[in-house]
């Protein structure tokens, strides 16, 4: 009769699995919220491709662009900046909802973004095509506060886009 096979050691921890467990070993009253992305203009790279997914609630489709903020300009305050921790390794998601009464949105960013609306040979380019190309291309966009339904909290989106000139 064959044996079944046993575990003889624990397995090892995870990075992710790690940081878990240290963070619900720490002192409940120390959690405090951390400072809001600063409202006001930026200057974003967009990394890499999108994401395409569903929503949880409505199961509708959309594509989700990874920004990383590469510079502020002069109607962000100093001071928030340098209580959120400045720039380095922010990143901020921008989703589009991929339905016909949205897709319009989509078709701003990527103007925004400098994707040209056709090819080489004049002929329109799908947003597909335009989206293959929004690798690493550059945009401004504009963080508003918005505060929670029950006014407990803000959070910070990306509300306006335009081309960088």
């Amino acid at each position: 009769m064959a044996k079944l096979a046993t575990a003889t050691k624990a397995p090892s921890k995870t990075a992710a699995a790690t940081k878990i467990e240290d963070i619900l070993d720490r002192p409940s009253n120390a959690a405090e919220r951390p400072p809001a992305f600063p409202a006001g203009t930026f200057l974003w790279v967009i990394k890499g491709l999108p994401r395409f997914d569903k929503s949880t609630k409505k199961q509708t489709p959309f594509a989700e662009f990874t920004l990383q903020p590469v510079e502020a300009y002069d109607d962000v305050d100093p001071t928030e900046l340098e209580a959120f921790g400045g720039l380095s390794d922010k990143t901020k998601k921008a989703t589009f909802y991929l339905t016909d009464n949205s897709e319009f949105m989509l078709r701003e960013f990527l103007d925004a973004c400098g994707i040209p609306e056709e090819d080489d040979e004049g002929a329109p380019m799908s947003h597909r095509a335009r989206i293959e190309a929004t690798p690493n291309a550059q945009v401004a966009g504009t963080i508003t506060h918005k505060p929670s339904a029950d006014g407990q909290r803000m959070f910070a989106e990306i509300t306006a886009w335009a081309k960088v000139e």
